[in-house]
């Protein structure tokens, strides 16, 4: 199981916070010691800190905890932090807080990848009788039998059903009652306005394979943001999907499609759905 590696938060309130840590050495010859990162920043309320720089140790409100090549720490005021790594403390700390902000990220997707069972539940879904492959399956090959003006109608149904172009054409041609009702009972028509396999592929498994690839490769991170909004979408995501393939289920029914004759198609569109034996256990044309 890959996850995120994450480094110690470190939280500096008080000068004793920043002497009192295992690895602190003060003062400090830079000349003997390299200084090699920033490690955090501190901000107090008067001048308690003092510069573990030999040759400054001037005392100060604001500075850098830094690590040095032999792994111990020190800690710079802002002008040291200046001449040792050539940035201003502003600067500095936007950099820290960013990286406070990925280490959380890090911690929620890591809960995320933990479970190792997202792509199970995919495999799942999908390989499940009458499941997402399934559903992908006999939709294409209804979409290849009927005339693309039903496909049209079906996705303006499934979009709105309450406010719909097709129902006012019927009225607007007194069509009878039955045939209103018909229309008015289709059921499973959401399989129209969302694609299954985007639903749970795209929206599920890529940013998974996404997501495993950052851990392995930590340098290319940029951004967690947009993982951390699917890892707070996925539940719902995975409803989204149960209830797609429950309505395919529902939408491909004998007495279901029997009730697609009442849409009102052009003529030779209208002809070829009455025509159409569907074979339901072979989702296919008979």
């Amino acid at each position: 199981m890959s996850i995120f590696k994450i480094e110690e938060e470190i939280i500096l309130k008080s000068w004793n916070d920043i002497i009192h840590r295992p690895c602190y050495e003060s003062p400090i010859k830079p000349v003997k010691h390299h200084f090699v990162h920033i490690t955090a920043y501190y901000s107090f309320k008067d001048e308690s800190a003092q510069c573990g720089v030999s040759d400054c140790l001037q005392t100060h409100k604001r500075g850098f905890l830094v690590r040095t090549s032999d792994e111990k720490e020190t800690n710079l005021c802002e002008d040291c932090g200046q001449r040792f790594f050539g940035v201003s403390f502003d600067k500095q700390k936007k950099i820290i807080q960013d990286n406070i902000k990925i280490r959380k990220q890090k911690i929620r997707l890591n809960k995320i990848l933990e479970q190792d069972n997202i792509k199970e539940r995919v495999n799942e879904l999908k390989q499940a009788p009458k499941g997402a492959n399934w559903l992908y399956r006999v939709l294409n090959s209804f979409c290849d039998t009927y005339p693309i003006e039903l496909l049209s109608a079906l996705k303006k149904l499934a979009i709105n059903m309450d406010d719909n172009t097709i129902l006012s054409e019927l009225i607007e041609n007194e069509c009878d009652q039955s045939q209103l009702d018909d229309i008015g009972q289709l059921q499973g028509l959401n399989i129209f306005a969302l694609d299954i396999r985007e639903e749970l592929i795209g929206k599920i498994l890529k940013p998974l394979l996404e997501l495993k690839k950052l851990v392995d490769n930590p340098d290319e991170i940029s951004s967690l943001t947009r993982y951390c909004k699917w890892a707070d979408d996925l539940d719902e995501q995975f409803v989204i999907v149960e209830k797609l393939i429950k309505e395919g289920q529902l939408f491909f029914t004998t007495w279901n499609l029997e009730k697609l004759k009442s849409i009102p198609l052009p003529k030779a569109s209208a002809r070829l759905v009455q025509s159409v034996s569907w074979n339901i256990n072979k989702a296919a044309k008979k």
